[in-house]
């Protein structure tokens, strides 16, 4: 049993990981797009103070919902001994 026990502790583990990446790449979309808006001055792609904060705080609670749901499957792990 201790290698299925170990098999489904692997699985939680690249769940999680995927959880994390996916929040890390919702917060980088969040704070880059604006960045890159305002180096490469794309007047079509700018947005209101309100709209930009918006994007920022929706990134945020998305990426806050994403570690939470990964901090749940590592709270599921197994002893494997």
């Amino acid at each position: 049993m201790k290698l299925e026990a170990t098999r489904r502790n692997e699985k939680r583990k690249l769940a999680a990981l995927w959880f994390n990446a996916a929040s890390v790449a919702s917060v980088a979309i969040g704070i880059l797009t604006p960045v890159a808006t305002a180096i490469f001055d794309l007047e079509k792609a700018r947005r209101s103070s309100g709209e930009l904060a918006g994007t920022l705080l929706g990134s945020m609670v998305v990426a806050a919902l994403l570690v939470a749901a990964g901090r749940i499957f590592l709270n599921d792990l197994e002893d494997a001994e």
